[in-house]
């Protein structure tokens, strides 16, 4: 059976998980403890030499990297998520990476100092959360005003894109980031979040932890 080895507080493990019930994959899922140092261990190593999650298993073949796993589970499936022809899937990938490079990566940003930083002890660097929150107040107006024209970020249906930032987003109330400026991506946001793929995995951001 495909195996997936998530953690419920990264929002690449979100991406993917969110990805397999969306597509209505059958798959075991394995949260790697992260806190325990299981991903450096010799097991996890031989699946994912990089020692991070997501990884997904699928007999003897091994894959990482959240935004490839959501593809090959999108194609391995004939899944809608991601569409056959090439226009229409180089659009829905655009916006993947878009999301990935300019609203993840500054949400971890804040997501390590505002959350990770003060579980490990570790001393919070101000400058960076100021330096992830200027970067989302310009890439969150690109995608709010996209959200005007279509009801979903490539169109009319669900696609990896909108599962790409819905993960992303999916942290925003636990680390004090504010979306109602952004009123386009707070409606879809919250359609998505009441969607059965949403609601599988957890109620809200954290929820497995007690957040």
């Amino acid at each position: 059976m495909l195996k997936l080895f998530l953690h419920p507080l990264s929002t690449p493990s979100l991406g993917v998980e969110f990805t397999a019930h969306a597509a209505a994959i059958n798959f075991e899922k394995k949260v790697v403890n992260l806190q325990s140092g299981e991903q450096r261990s010799d097991e996890y190593l031989s699946i994912n030499p990089t020692g991070k999650v997501p990884a997904l298993r699928d007999a003897e073949f091994r894959l990482s990297e959240s935004l490839t796993i959501m593809r090959y589970l999108a194609k391995c499936h004939e899944s809608d998520l991601l569409p056959s022809d090439l226009k229409s899937q180089s659009r829905v990938e655009q916006w993947m990476d878009y999301v990935a490079h300019h609203v993840r990566t500054p949400m971890n940003r804040i997501q390590f100092n505002r959350l990770v930083a003060p579980m490990l002890g570790e001393p919070i660097d101000e400058k960076s959360i100021a330096l992830g929150l200027r970067f989302l107040e310009q890439s969150l107006p690109i995608l709010d005003l996209k959200l005007t024209e279509t009801e979903y970020i490539c169109g009319n249906s669900l696609s990896l894109a909108d599962i790409t930032l819905l993960a992303s987003l999916d942290p925003s109330e636990a680390l004090q980031i504010d979306l109602k400026p952004y009123p386009f991506i707070s409606r879809w946001r919250q359609a998505l979040r009441e969607r059965d793929f949403y609601q599988t995995v957890h109620t809200h951001f954290g929820a497995e932890i007690g957040l």
